[in-house]
């Protein structure tokens, strides 16, 4: 397959390969990985979806001889590529980025210069989801014009428009500070993910290709056996997706969060789907786990960032002593780390893992990992 920015972006590390043949290669490497805790790891599933899957973007800006440039930072570098095309994305992507283009050109916005300190627009950060797009654009500063002009414009060709202003002083390469505010038009996207009602803001966490995780969420609540008379215990619950789609069958659920504004939305998202049997709880995860009291019938469910869960939140969970424990992790690395962890300590055994191809054409994928207590 074909991409003229392939040598520069990085981006897709295995658009010379056909989908079979990156399954294998995933599936090698759990199991290569995983090896010395259990022969038990699944051929990574996910053979059928197409290009175009990735429903969020952070584009970057750059200036070269007076020219605007909108694209991705080159590999290992923050030298911008300029883009009018890419197979990870559908055509919405495109389209914003031709309003972007005639949104900076028209009011005369310049890109932020990170040596001169000169400029205004760092990033604009976009999901789109059924035609409805949330974008935020990223600046040094909120004194530049246009946005009803740029809303106007996205409104002719999106569905929905939802759009925020980001102020962002960081010297880091962070897309996102937490000076995060509501413009124009609907302030959540909604949409509907698996049967929950699904709204968020811009510093939300959501899978980027939903038709794999709704597979993975779907696999989850399997693996736990979830019963009317169980409780579970949600870490790293984000804004309660994964919350909402246990309490429909357990006895209750507790949802567990760390940053304020993501439990914010989790208790809007509880509210809009009616679910009442969903405690949410804003806290450090080792912090809030060991102030629950243990049951038999406890499971737990656990989706850490990339840099996997703290000692200390394995050791709370060690002596909650689940019956049950699920990790959903993008980082096999860190989750063989965890769960060796957890093995290694007698009380329990890993009965399975189970790749899945969140991240077609590039080396990075999710997997599964079903603990059971001894």
């Amino acid at each position: 397959m074909k991409c003229k920015y392939s040598e520069y972006c990085g981006g897709c590390s295995m658009l010379d390969l056909d989908i079979g043949s990156q399954l294998k290669l995933k599936t090698k490497s759990v199991r290569e990985l995983f090896e010395p805790l259990t022969n038990n790891v699944t051929d990574c599933f996910g053979d059928y979806y197409p290009l175009k899957y990735r429903n969020k973007i952070h584009l970057c800006f750059s200036e070269l001889k007076g020219k605007t440039l909108i694209g991705f930072y080159e590999e290992n570098s923050i030298k911008v590529t300029d883009l009018d095309s890419c197979l990870l994305f559908g055509d919405w992507a495109l389209k914003l980025i031709a309003i972007l283009r005639e949104y900076v050109s028209r009011f005369k916005i310049r890109p932020y210069n990170r040596i001169s300190g000169a400029g205004i627009l760092r990033y604009a950060h976009a999901r789109c989801i059924n035609n409805r797009i949330q974008l935020t654009l990223v600046a040094v500063t909120d004194n530049f014009g246009g946005r009803d002009w740029l809303y106007d414009k996205l409104k002719e060709t999106f569905t929905e428009v939802s759009l925020y202003l980001n102020v962002n002083k960081r010297t880091d390469h962070a897309v996102l500070s937490d000076n995060v505010k509501f413009i124009k038009g609907s302030k959540y996207l909604k949409f509907n993910f698996a049967g929950v009602e699904t709204s968020f803001v811009p510093n939300s966490f959501l899978q980027v290709n939903l038709s794999i995780a709704e597979k993975m969420y779907k696999e989850a609540i399997n693996m736990l056996g979830i019963d009317e008379k169980t409780t579970v215990v949600d870490l790293y619950s984000g804004i309660g997706v994964t919350s909402i789609m246990f309490s429909r069958l357990a006895n209750n659920v507790l949802s567990i969060e760390e940053v304020p504004s993501a439990t914010d939305n989790a208790k809007y998202m509880a509210k809009l789907n009616d679910a009442k049997n969903i405690k949410i709880m804003t806290g450090k995860c080792e912090e809030v786990v060991g102030s629950i009291r243990p049951s038999d019938n406890m499971v737990v469910f656990t989706d850490p960032a990339r840099a996997g869960m703290e000692k200390s939140v394995i050791d709370a969970l060690l002596k909650l002593s689940p019956r049950k424990m699920v990790y959903m992790s993008c980082n096999p690395e860190t989750c063989f780390r965890d769960v060796k962890q957890m093995v290694d300590s007698g009380k329990y055994r890993l009965n399975i893992v189970k790749p899945y191809n969140m991240f077609p054409y590039t080396d990075h994928l999710e997997i599964l990992c079903e603990l059971e207590r001894l």
